[in-house]
């Protein structure tokens, strides 16, 4: 019986199109400016889906995912063309689950309908806050109602798996404003939350507003607080925690992401995408028109440290853990015998448990849990 690190587990595709840049935003995502450059980056990704050569078996139960950018941007002919590639390719069989992420604005009910046509069966929408002064400052296109709405839309277009994304940590963000608008958020009965932490990026329009002093973040303590609310108002609400970031109702949890944080390999296409076979990783390149002129990859061939500290971190990101029989079948290396100091510094500090065959972070190991991973690196 085959392992599922010994085959690809997912599929993820990058749609670089915005229709507004968010201010806070470090993604390789781009602005439209006309109608053609969308249909030509379609017709180069399913180019590139036609030419390329797996090294692994694919799993018939694969995870598909679109990100972004905004997919759903898209023209609708172009999507589909990238499917039907995938679909001829082998690439896309049986997924586990098939997301499209999409923003608030950029739906009706004729797109929604024509998503789940194709065989996409989850929604994630970047809906960031409730709040209008917040939506304006992030620079986002959508109001709360059209937020609302686009929930509404998608479950009468039978998505029975949606989830919904909030920031914390924004400038003009207090307490209050967050539990506003996650209330909102779970008054529309969304199956999966993800609360992200605000990270200010270099280049970003936001880092030049700090810099300047035009926008003025929150302080540690009140980050801190509203961290602390949201994660014992989502448990309360019916939404364990399952990693992170990540909250869920039982059974909604991202199948897909679950494949990175298995550190299982996966296929990606488009730019800035980035494919991993166990061993090797494959990066696009980030600038469109580079991409569009099919400049090759980067390709990293990682050690067998690197591959080991991967495996580790990212395990820990997730309640679950890591199996430390799964560590020992896939580096044929004793956990203790490579981590045990790393390990028990952050015993010490409280961040991480053992029990039984698996170890993971405590809840403060969550809180802090970019300090815990620097000990496995």
């Amino acid at each position: 019986m085959s392992h599922p690190w010994e085959s690809y587990q997912a599929l993820y595709v990058h749609i670089p199109f915005c229709v507004h840049k968010c201010a806070y935003c470090d993604f390789a995502s781009y602005q439209i400016y006309n109608d053609h450059i969308m249909t030509d980056y379609a017709r180069r990704l399913v180019e590139e889906i036609s030419a390329w050569t797996p090294a692994l078996p694919v799993s018939p139960t694969a995870t598909v995912y679109f990100g972004g950018g905004t997919p759903s941007v898209l023209p609708l002919e172009d999507l589909a063309a990238i499917v039907t590639a995938l679909k001829e390719r082998g690439f896309w069989q049986h997924p586990a689950e098939a997301t499209l992420e999409a923003n608030p604005g950029t739906v009706d009910r004729e797109r929604l309908r024509f998503y789940r046509q194709l065989g996409f069966d989850r929604l994630s929408l970047g809906i960031q806050s409730f709040q209008p002064e917040e939506l304006a400052a992030m620079g986002r296109i959508h109001t709360a109602e059209q937020a609302e709405e686009a929930i509404a839309l998608a479950r009468e277009a039978g998505f029975r798996r949606i989830s919904g994304d909030l920031i914390y940590g924004y400038p003009g963000q207090t307490v209050e404003t967050v539990r506003d608008s996650l209330e909102r958020l779970l008054d529309t009965g969304v199956d999966h939350v993800s609360v992200y932490g605000l990270t200010v990026e270099e280049g970003t329009l936001l880092a030049k507003q700090v810099r300047e002093g035009k926008a003025l973040l929150p302080s540690e303590d009140a980050s801190g607080t509203m961290y602390d609310f949201l994660m014992e108002a989502l448990p309360q609400a019916g939404y364990h925690r399952y990693e992170i970031s990540n909250f869920a109702r039982p059974g909604q949890e991202s199948r897909h992401n679950q494949v990175y944080w298995h550190y299982d390999p996966y296929m990606a296409f488009g730019a800035a995408a980035c494919r991993f076979d166990g061993k090797i990783r494959e990066t696009n390149p980030r600038n469109l028109q580079a991409y569009l002129q099919e400049a090759p990859p980067e390709r990293e061939i990682l050690t067998c440290e690197d591959r080991r500290a991967e495996l580790v971190f990212m395990n820990l990101r997730t309640v679950k853990g890591l199996s430390l029989e799964e560590f020992t079948q896939r580096t044929g290396e004793d956990f203790f015998h490579i981590y045990e100091e790393g390990f028990t510094h952050c015993r010490k500090q409280g961040w991480i448990t053992r029990e039984g065959d698996r170890i993971r972070l405590t809840e403060q190991g969550m809180r802090y849990g970019n300090l815990a991973f620097e000990e496995f690196l």
